[in-house]
């Protein structure tokens, strides 16, 4: 690494899952060790003010806020606060009294066929009003703060309204309104003595207006995937960029953004950036309502050590992390904490859907094997642990192991019986995992207040109900199988699906990220004769459908022949071959359907004869 970042910062995302004010200047302790100068409270509203106050245990006090910024500035520390002043704003628009300000107040569907909106409607007065009011009364408690985040990420409603749309009829306008709508949050940021800072990702709608953005905002660039090596689109076909060039091209300070779940995504963003004349890093942090953020802390002081100019490469950094944060120095322990790293991601969410859904190769056997060895060698040290806090990070990372090795084990058994293979029991990992659930539960409780424990044990009720209903299922019911495809991992077109005209599915139909191509059950009833399957796809961007077939008491059923397609339908013929090749339904270019809104919502649709077969 060449460059020594001069903003080193780490979020903490308190809009999802609110922290103690004890754990606060814990965190601040450790970060300030491992060489950052910022802190980043993701707090969305809540942050308590006179003029909109979430409530007493759903917010921070101006003296809670105070506490914390003083205690950091006694490391020379700046707390930051990430406020949502366009999208992301449902805390607020949820409450009846502000309901007023949404986007899609008139009752109208937004841009993914919802009703209810987390975005203000950028052309009412009474939007300006109101963020100017709190962001005035935030500014006096973060006082000495140089920088306020003010959001504008994923902002997917903007132009729904009938005020909107009066000001700004087309795409371009559309843009325009963005643009005007943060050159107001600009001056006010700018009035009230602070640096603007801003998500970056809707530049990739909008690029036109980029060079008319005010140059002295500091723009933040998020880049999730594993493997950074430019700007890919979060959306619209993981379009590519060179954003950090134009950045340098233009002359916007900026800082890359990479994520806490994966250390190969932070070494990667951190390579890439080095390119190019970045201000700094954030090491973001999301969504830890269902888990403690102490498995993260490895990473997170890597990081540090890394962005500090510490150490000089990730390897390095990673390792003596390890041997500081645990104080042993064994090659073992060391690599399987570095493995933990890039494995970490997210605690397992398992539902009755996820456990009918699998990669076109089936269940991942690698990451299953991975996880079982990094457990082994891990738990072998446990006893060579002694501060606390290492105790802490251990027992989190182990107890996360676990349960990843049970969702792993969990796909496996539903996906052996779906295809009538012999395996383990689905009912009798049911009970490891509520086992599970509960030693973590009981660990979780001791490090957050209690209210937030609930979050996590409805998590893993939920789990283990599904285990014990797909088995029953597949033994009662008959089930369609459909092969999927989808291109852009993003995209969230709307699925129907009907048999013999009667709906059996609809949702949203995605895998893992990476699974381009993947299968999915859906229970039917046990006595059907399939004659037809239908599906439909309406929204942003489509879905490709390679192959279905049905299993019910009445026998097996593969397609025959097209009945009929309505709407965009590219090669509807490709539905009846057991292969790969596809049908897609909705137009494969996504950006052209975020610009022309005729085109997503349409409604696009192909329906299948099916045969019985022997």
């Amino acid at each position: 690494m060449k460059l020594k970042f001069q903003i080193r910062a780490v979020q903490i995302d308190l809009a999802r899952q609110m922290e103690t004010i004890p754990f606060l200047k814990g965190y601040i302790d450790f970060i300030a060790e491992n060489h950052y100068t910022t802190l980043f409270l993701y707090l969305e509203w809540r942050v308590r003010t006179k003029t909109f106050d979430i409530g007493e245990n759903e917010g921070y006090s101006a003296e809670e806020l105070r506490e914390i910024i003083d205690y950091a500035a006694r490391y020379g520390i700046n707390v930051v606060p990430g406020l949502a002043t366009l999208g992301h704003a449902e805390l607020l628009l949820k409450q009846k009294k502000f309901a007023s300000c949404s986007e899609l107040r008139e009752g109208i569907k937004g841009r993914f066929g919802q009703t209810f909106s987390s975005d203000f409607c950028p052309s009412l007065p009474e939007t300006r009003t109101f963020l100017a009011s709190y962001l005035s009364d935030v500014a006096e408690i973060f006082t000495e703060t140089p920088c306020f985040h003010v959001g504008g990420d994923e902002v997917f409603d903007m132009d729904f309204c009938s005020k909107c749309r009066g000001e700004a009829p087309d795409f371009p306008g559309e843009a325009k309104l963005y643009l005007g709508h943060f050159k107001f949050v600009h001056q006010v940021v700018t009035k009230l003595g602070k640096r603007m800072m801003l998500w970056d990702d809707m530049f990739e709608y909008y690029p036109d207006i980029l060079p008319d953005m005010p140059r002295d905002i500091i723009m933040v660039n998020w880049q999730y995937q594993e493997n950074v090596r430019g700007y890919l689109g979060h959306f619209c076909n993981c379009c590519f960029h060179d954003r950090l060039k134009e950045y340098d091209r233009l002359g916007f300070d900026y800082l890359v953004a990479p994520a806490d779940y994966c250390w190969n995504n932070i070494d990667t963003s951190t390579v890439h950036g080095d390119n190019y004349h970045p201000l700094g890093g954030l090491l973001t942090s999301w969504e830890k309502s269902a888990s403690l953020l102490y498995k993260f802390f490895p990473t997170t002081a890597a990081t540090g050590l890394l962005w500090g100019h510490a150490v000089q490469d990730a390897g390095n950094a990673i390792r003596l992390t390890a041997a500081n944060l645990f104080e042993i120095n064994d090659e073992p322990f060391l690599h399987a904490i570095a493995q933990y790293a890039d494995l970490a991601h997210r605690m397992p969410n398992v539902s009755q859907s996820s456990l009918c859904s699998f990669s076109f190769f089936g269940p991942n056997s690698e990451r299953f094997y991975a996880l079982q060895t990094l457990t082994s060698i891990l738990t072998q040290y446990s006893d060579r642990v002694h501060s606390d806090r290492a105790k802490i990070i251990l027992n989190d990372i182990l107890a996360d192991c676990a349960l990843k090795l049970l969702e792993e084990r969990s796909l496996r058994a539903c996906w052996n019986r779906f295809n009538g293979l012999s395996g383990e029991a689905p009912e009798t990992i049911a009970k490891e995992v509520a086992d599970a659930g509960k030693k973590y539960a009981d660990f979780y409780i001791h490090h957050r207040r209690d209210c937030d424990v609930k979050n996590f044990q409805g998590m893993i009720e939920k789990w283990v109900r599904a285990l014990q209903k797909i088995p029953r299922d597949i033994a009662s019911k008959g089930f369609v199988k459909v092969l999927l495809v989808l291109p852009d991992g993003y995209g969230v077109e709307r699925i129907r699906i009907l048999v013999n005209g009667r709906e059996i599915a609809s949702g949203v139909f995605k895998n893992r990220i990476e699974d381009t191509i993947f299968e999915k059950y859906f229970f039917i009833s046990s006595a059907a004769v399939v004659k037809q399957i239908t599906f439909e796809a309406q929204g942003f961007a489509g879905e490709g459908f390679a192959y279905v077939s049905a299993q019910t008491a009445k026998g097996k059923f593969i397609p025959e022949a097209i009945a009929g397609c309505i709407g965009i339908v590219e090669h509807p013929e490709h539905l009846l071959s057991p292969d790969v090749n596809f049908t897609y339904l909705g137009s494969q270019n996504s950006i052209g359907s975020f610009h022309d809104r005729t085109i997503a919502e349409m409604v696009n649709s192909i329906t299948v004869n099916m045969k019985k077969v022997k």
